[in-house]
């Protein structure tokens, strides 16, 4: 079965929710002032995002060096 979702990525499960906290943690420490939760939230879909397609082009760059036949 050919997987093309870029929310499953070779079996690697991100999601924002397992990355607020730590994001929360971050701007915090960055901004030194509270952060609303959905700014953190955005900030945590955007880096899901980011990695998700990241794992994707890397897979994508792969394949593509498999099928091209060595000259």
């Amino acid at each position: 079965m050919n997987q093309t979702s870029a929310v499953v990525t070779g079996g690697i499960a991100i999601s924002t929710a397992t990355l607020m906290p730590a994001v929360e943690w971050a701007l915090g420490l960055a901004f030194h002032v509270p952060v609303p939760p959905s700014v953190s939230s955005l900030v945590a879909g955007v880096l899901v995002a980011g990695v998700h397609a990241g794992i994707d082009f890397i897979k994508t760059r792969a394949a593509a060096k498999a099928a091209t036949p060595a000259a």
